[in-house]
């Protein structure tokens, strides 16, 4: 649990940072034999003439029981100006089939391969390795992504970079939970702590029957500081 607050609050993030998937993922995959939908709108007020509106659809398949393929497709709009398509990723998400300490635990891992436009990532060619830790207590719910990016073109191919996220919340009912969410990077491996940019939300959760609901108001520190808001759409059979 320390670990995990510490993560929210004092993390710092480099400039590989996702702008278009502000979510810190939980253990658990789509059942076997279902699809999905989430869709994320992360909107960015950098200032009066940069405001940025990112938008992200991503189907996903449960395969097995413990394996989950997805994908993105993602776009931006600057003050409502005509929409950019900003990339796509292909994902799979792999855990322990059972939850461990009596069902308190959960382990995942989740990889990806991404190509992205150079006008949102100079690398273009991009992967991730999220290992992923959850925890459920009574009301208390925390999880750890502890992430490696990992570039495949650009000045940083072959630098893998350390991007933590946490989030902790407090379920209020069995539906609505209140919680705060950290994202940071310490930038490449080999040069730990070179830059520094801090990304902290507040957020409301909702999971429903057949859709859930995950909204944020946060603030990114340092590239430029700015206001955020996000929200993410999930539905599911």
């Amino acid at each position: 649990m320390r670990i995990a607050i510490l993560l929210c609050l004092l993390a710092g993030v480099a400039h590989a940072q996702d702008e278009f998937e502000i979510q810190v993922y939980d253990a658990e995959t789509a059942p076997q034999g279902e699809p999905g939908l989430e869709l994320h709108f992360n909107h960015h007020l950098i200032d009066g003439a940069d405001n940025q509106t990112h938008t992200t659809f991503e189907p996903h398949y449960g395969l097995y029981e413990w394996l989950e393929l997805g994908g993105y497709l993602q776009s931006s709009t600057t003050r409502g100006d005509a929409v950019d398509f900003a990339g796509v990723k292909l994902r799979a998400k792999a855990r322990l089939p059972h939850r461990l300490w009596g069902g308190r635990i959960g382990l995942a891992i989740n990889g990806e391969l991404s190509v992205i436009p150079s006008q949102f990532d100079p690398g273009i060619y991009g992967s991730e390795l999220r290992p992923i830790a959850d925890l459920r207590v009574g009301r208390f719910y925390g999880s750890v992504n502890p992430i490696l990016a990992i570039d495949l073109g650009g000045d940083l191919a072959g630098h893998p970079q350390f991007e933590p996220c946490a989030k902790i919340a407090v379920l209020v009912t069995e539906s609505i939970g209140l919680g705060i969410e950290g994202y940071g990077s310490f930038g490449p491996l080999d040069d730990l702590g070179s830059e520094s940019v801090e990304r902290g939300f507040a957020t409301f959760d909702y999971k429903g029957h057949s859709f859930d609901v995950d909204f944020g108001v946060g603030l990114t520190h340092g590239s430029p500081d700015h206001p955020a808001f996000k929200l993410i759409f999930g539905m599911h059979p």
